[in-house]
This record gives structure tokens, sequence and C-alpha cells, in this order.
């Protein structure tokens, strides 16, 4: 048992040093309870991200959601999620003109910089997820729509402008000119995100063991783009059923593209906790 955890480690500290843009530790909780009804039960989560290669904090988010199995292989669902997300700052740089008034990248002018934000996200999911058993392993398909509301919101742009300077070698400097740098609020329009993200995941059940481990690969359609495949996730790992009730998780993740979510070309590493009918037992 523990060295299939170790073995897990190793694999997303090896994939780590790949080239990716951001490296993240990701942690989840959560309650499933069965409500009492043949197949209803619902979830409450809530997780917390630490990106920017593990600097501070850049998600948090607090989910509550119903699921109905319509057969012993088939389940559908609705969630919502609430999202308190941080954006980075931005660098944008300033160019000139040539006389035809097209972009001149040999006459560098300065830069903006838009200050880092966060801003509220509300998400809507409603998915079909179907599975088959296959020997000890296990197969399933999920899809899932997602409709996302960014708030809007209000951060600051520093704008800095520089003179050139040639000293009698040709040689270039530059100096900020008098005024510099300027500040204005750059306001963050709300907008809205749809997406339908489709995942296969295969599962293997460890004879007399009580980990799982599992791989699976999700990609992200974008509904405003033609169903373009704006993001790919590659997820490897293993849940330890610490009693029927207790589950813990250990996930290797890697992002490539760019998603609904500020976690794009990234490697991460999730741990999970999920309690299963903490209050009372399903029914039979």
């Amino acid at each position: 048992m523990k060295r299939l955890f170790l073995a897990i480690t190793l694999l997303a500290l090896t994939a780590s040093a790949v080239k990716a843009e951001d490296f993240g530790l990701w942690s989840e909780a959560g309650i499933q309870q069965n409500l009492g009804v043949r197949g209803l039960s619902a979830e409450l989560g809530y997780d917390i991200r630490l990106n920017n290669h593990v600097k501070g904090v850049t998600r948090r988010s607090f989910n509550v959601g119903l699921n109905y199995s319509l057969t012993r292989n088939l389940k559908v669902g609705a969630t919502y999620a609430y999202i308190y997300s941080f954006s980075k700052g931005e660098c944008e740089n300033k160019y000139g003109t040539d006389d035809d008034g097209n972009t001149d990248y040999s006459q560098w002018k300065g830069y903006n910089y838009t200050q880092s934000f966060w801003r509220n996200k509300h998400r809507f999911i409603g998915y079909l997820k179907g599975d088959i058993d296959l020997g000890r392993f296990n197969l399933s398909l999920r899809e899932r729509y997602q409709h996302t509301v960014f708030q809007s919101t209000k951060t600051t742009k520093e704008k800095y402008r520089y003179n050139t300077i040639y000293d009698e070698d040709d040689n270039v400097s530059y100096e900020l000119k008098s005024g510099y740098p300027e500040l204005e609020e750059d306001g963050k329009r709300s907008k809205v995100r749809d997406y339908i993200r489709q995942k296969v995941e295969l599962t293997y059940n460890i004879r007399h063991c009580p980990i799982n481990p599992d791989v699976s690969v999700e990609m992200e359609n974008n509904l405003h783009n033609s169903f373009h495949i704006d993001e790919m996730r590659y997820v490897a790992g293993a849940v330890w059923k610490v009693t029927k009730q207790i589950h813990l998780g250990l996930h290797y993740r890697f992002h490539k593209g760019e998603g609904d979510d500020d976690d794009s070309n990234m490697h991460a590493i999730e741990f999970s906790l999920k309690f299963k009918n903490p209050f009372w037992r399903a029914k039979k």
C-alpha cells in the first residue's frame, strides 16, 4: 500500500520536471450522503488550490449537487459551484507604427502592466455518466455540460513609456518619460463560458487491497468556438478506501491548453478526502 502511494508521488515529482508553465498543489474535501430514496444522493465539497509554483492560493470553491442512479451503470447529476479565483498580472509591450500605420516591432515604446485580481464565478453543471465492468477493470465515460458566469470586477493598469537614447556608439538605452507610470482603472467585464467536458476513466480493483489505481483523459470542448478542444487533462493516481465511509485520494494531473479555468499548461499534485454516508447508511 505504502509502496503504491510512494510510486505515485515519485511519478508526479518526476513529471513536474517536464516543460510546463506552472506547478500546483490542490486539495479537496467532500461529503456524499444518501438521501433515503433509492439511488438519490447529495454532495457537498470544498477545494483550495495553490498554483503559481505553489506560491499562494489561487482558487477557493464550494459546491453542492445531487446525483441519481438511473440504473446500476448509469448516473445523472447536477451541481452548483461558487468559485473565487485569482488571475495573475499580465504585461503587454507597446510599439510604435510605421508610415502605413502598421506595428513596427523595432520601435519599442514601453509596456502596460495589468495588476493581478480576484473575481467571483458561478458554475452550473449537468452530467451523464455510464460505466462497465471488464473483469477487475472498470471503464467509465462521463459527458458534462458546464456553464460558468464570470462576474465583473476591477483592477489597476500601470502604463510605462520610455524615451529611446542612443550614445555615440549607437548603443541603445531607455529613460522613463516624465509623468509615468500612469495608473488607470481597468474594468473586467462579466462574461459567460460554455463547455462540454468528456472524460474517459479506467479503474483497477486490486484483489484483497483497499487501494484502487486509476487513469483518465478529459477534453474541454468550447461551445463558443465550434466545439474546439481548448484543453486536455491527463490524470493518474489512486484512491485508498480507509474504511467504507472514508476515502483518500492522491493524483498527479497534467493540463495542456487553455480551458475555462486558470489551470492551463501545468502540473499539479491533488489530495482528496471524501466521507461517504457519514450521517446514515445507504438504503439497500
